[in-house]
């Protein structure tokens, strides 16, 4: 039996390694859609101005969870958005800088910024040796984050954010910086969450890809056990664990896959997601 309600994680999943949606894909989603009335939700780490940027015209979302589910969004109303404590903001780039450790600051509305004093340090971490650890399309987007999305600054407004992305090309590197996180967390009350084994991002405690879930399905009326959900990574547990039933991409951490009801035959790199529903 289809579900009612289908919730997509974006980059692993319904992307592929070049951060593009396949036009295959689309036009199946777009079916299910159409054809079969099954809503679409976009469950992502990215903020609602990302996902929009690499969605095809052909793709329209009924639903969007933006940055680990600091926004929701119902087609043009807004459902949900939270910002990050400015104090904390300044106090964790600034930090990172002094680490060595990639970061961007997302706001609500608007572009991407980093400070100004790092750009160089952003280049030369860039330049690094490619783990096998490191998926392509995570590399690409700092690469492209680099050279055209993000703002350099040297004055900043630290109010109005909704997420603080941290990367680093070493996970040893980028687990320290988790812990060192983990203590700011005694004087801010956050979370975090990754998308990968080389980055961690924050959000506002209580707040996941699950929480923004649940608004849409309330107000479409529709129950935990009608919802499809797929992901590859940490950050899609929480969804996991309220849906019906959980798919986890092949290209998943192993914890991921034990987490979820069934793993798609195929990665992202080999259209997995178009090949699982196809069959579905």
């Amino acid at each position: 039996m289809k579900p009612k309600v289908i919730a997509l994680d974006m980059d692993g999943t319904v992307l592929d390694a070049s951060n593009q949606v396949s036009p295959r894909l689309a036009e199946l989603l777009s079916k299910w859609q159409t054809d079969h009335e099954v809503r679409l939700i976009l469950a992502s780490g990215r903020t609602k101005q990302e996902i929009e940027d690499v969605l095809p015209e052909t793709l329209q979302p009924d639903g969007i969870v933006s940055a680990n589910g600091m926004g929701s969004y119902l087609g043009d109303t807004t459902l949900a958005e939270h910002t990050l404590n400015a104090e904390l903001v300044e106090r964790v780039i600034r930090a990172a800088g002094t680490e060595r450790i990639y970061y961007e600051v997302h706001p609500l509305h608007g572009e991407r910024f980093s400070l100004k004093k790092d750009q160089a340090l952003f280049q030369e971490i860039l330049t690094q040796k490619q783990p096998n650890t490191l998926h392509d399309n995570e590399l690409l987007a700092r690469q492209e984050a680099v050279k055209k999305d993000i703002q350099w600054t040297a004055a900043p407004s630290f109010e109005g954010h909704v997420k603080v992305y941290f990367f680093s090309m070493s996970t040893e590197k980028i687990n320290d910086w988790k812990r060192r996180l983990e203590k700011e967390a005694v004087n801010f009350s956050f979370s975090t969450s990754s998308s990968s084994m080389h980055n961690v991002e924050i959000m506002n405690a209580g707040v996941s890809k699950a929480t923004g879930i649940q608004m849409l399905l309330q107000k479409w009326g529709i129950t935990p056990d009608q919802l499809m959900v797929v992901g590859d990574s940490e950050n899609d547990l929480p969804m996991f664990q309220y849906a019906g039933r959980a798919v986890a991409m092949q290209n998943a951490e192993l914890h991921v896959k034990q987490a979820a009801d069934e793993v798609t035959t195929h990665g992202y790199k080999e259209d997995g997601l178009f090949r699982f529903l196809k069959e579905f």
